[in-house]
């Protein structure tokens, strides 16, 4: 869902040591090692799941002008229960028509080339279950050797943004889901 573009924009704010300031960087994420996790509490338990990125790029000049996407498969929701995670696939997420949930970064803010470790603001354009909405994520960005890692944690309102509440007679689901991000992947710099 609109984790993956926190993700994604984690991943491209990741500081780089160089000797001159770059024009412009390149994060690419790596799905194999990026990880998005979900968590939604009712009246009865908490179920947590995660989801996986299935790409993730941005590039961002040094004005902080961003472009580039970053990709999540609403069908691989998984929670360690198939009934729940089938019924969440078919009846809430409803992946046949929305397949995909994704974050247009356009802005990052905060970022210096030569920090190993920083926080930093992506703002860009969350889409899921066909719908688009403004997301401004925060996100700690640490760079060790040629790995970058970004991690956020934001809450998605679903209920407002148009997919159906789960609650049933005597469970209340909370009506927005909590989203963590560990994006990893490599960040390059150009002149």
């Amino acid at each position: 869902m609109k984790t993956f573009a926190v993700l994604a924009l984690a991943v491209i704010l990741a500081p780089a040591a160089l000797a001159q300031q770059p024009e412009k960087f390149h994060l690419h994420l790596d799905p194999a090692v990026t990880e998005v996790h979900y968590t939604l509490k009712d009246t009865l338990h908490t179920v947590k799941g995660t989801f996986h990125l299935t790409a993730g790029d941005i590039v961002f000049n040094s004005s902080g002008d961003a472009h580039g996407q970053f990709t999540v498969d609403t069908g691989s929701g998984a929670s360690g229960n198939d009934s729940r995670d089938g019924k969440m696939k078919r009846e809430f997420l409803e992946v046949t028509s929305f397949p995909v949930a994704t974050f247009a970064p356009q802005k990052v803010s905060g970022f210096s080339p030569a920090a190993s470790s920083q926080k930093i603001s992506v703002t860009g354009t969350m889409t899921v279950h066909g719908g688009s909405h403004p997301m401004t994520l925060e996100f700690t960005v640490a760079q060790e050797a040629a790995l970058t890692t970004a991690t956020t944690r934001f809450t998605i309102p679903y209920v407002e943004w148009g997919i159906k509440n789960p609650s049933i007679p005597f469970v209340k689901v909370e009506k927005e889901v909590t989203m963590d991000i560990v994006a990893k992947g490599t960040l390059s710099a150009e002149k």
